[in-house]
């Protein structure tokens, strides 16, 4: 039986960070898949053709990863997502798409507007829906189509039902804690995984040390009057935010020696990122 890994990679949920440790474990058998057009039109059918094609394949990312999977005969897929609070996330997409050397519609219109202005440009229909319950589209499996709809209510209870069947379930804020479930579940199928960590891909924004409910209404406020309307076409993103923090803190109960192996996991980090400096400075 081969076991995969599978990460659907949502935009600003430091995916690129888990990526960066899924490579350091795998190497060529990790692969950051990047034939979006192709995982957009065929979906299950060319990831089942990726995994038959690459037979060292171990870990697999994906910004476009479909649902339902395919069911390759002897594959047992491990998927992992990170979840992240929408109105954080949002000053995050705002800072990475305004630093972004791309002329995507994205970038131009952070390049030309402020933070409200921005916001309010994302929040009309006809506009991509980067922030606006996107990581539900995306969760429920629709993030490939209908991009530009209001989200249905039934997306919601489909992205809550697939994450309920899941046993990696992440959230940004909590990376660490995640990041010893992750390794908890996945130790019976990959004996030596390390998700030890150097930050990747991060804006100023994604280090601030302010408690999340501080990064959250510091947001609001600066949107002002456009608040209310940015929390309303995210209340889905909000409703599988809290559902992915309620799992996260039942798989943290279900391990006995959660403390010990955390504060492990934080020394692997932290003897890494010196490692990362050291080599930087070219001392090592």
């Amino acid at each position: 039986m081969r076991h995969i890994i599978l990460h659907g990679h949502i935009f600003k949920n430091a995916g690129s960070t888990f990526d960066w440790s899924l490579n350091r474990n795998f190497g060529e058998g990790f692969l950051d898949h990047r034939d979006n057009r192709a995982m957009r039109q065929q979906r299950a059918k060319h990831l089942a053709t990726v995994v038959s094609s690459t037979p060292g394949l171990t870990a697999l990312s994906s910004h476009h990863l479909c649902y339902p999977l395919p069911q390759p005969p002897e594959v047992t897929f491990h998927t992992a997502y990170l979840l992240r609070h929408p109105i954080e996330r949002i000053q995050s997409v705002y800072a990475f798409e305004r630093k972004q050397d791309a002329d995507t519609p994205g970038a131009v219109a952070a390049k030309e507007k402020n933070f409200a202005q921005y916001v309010a440009w994302r929040m009309q229909e006809e506009i991509p829906r980067t922030i606006r319950d996107y990581q539900t589209s995306y969760v429920a499996g629709f993030h490939t189509r209908h991009v530009k709809a209001t989200a249905p209510a039934d997306w919601l209870q489909r992205a809550l039902h697939h994450l309920e069947f899941l046993d990696c379930v992440g959230v940004v804020d909590r990376y660490d804690e995640s990041m010893v479930v992750f390794e908890r579940y996945l130790e019976p199928f990959f004996p030596d995984i390390d998700l030890a960590y150097v930050r990747q891909n991060v804006t100023q924004r994604d280090i601030a040390s302010d408690a999340i409910d501080t990064r959250v209404h510091n947001t609001l406020d600066k949107l002002g009057d456009l608040a209310a309307e940015v929390l309303s076409r995210n209340s889905y993103d909000l409703a599988l935010y809290r559902q992915a923090n309620q799992k996260l803190d039942e798989a943290i109960a279900r391990i006995d020696d959660f403390d010990r192996r955390l504060a492990k996991f934080r020394k692997r980090c932290k003897r890494i990122n010196v490692g990362s400096v050291l080599e930087r400075i070219g001392l090592q």
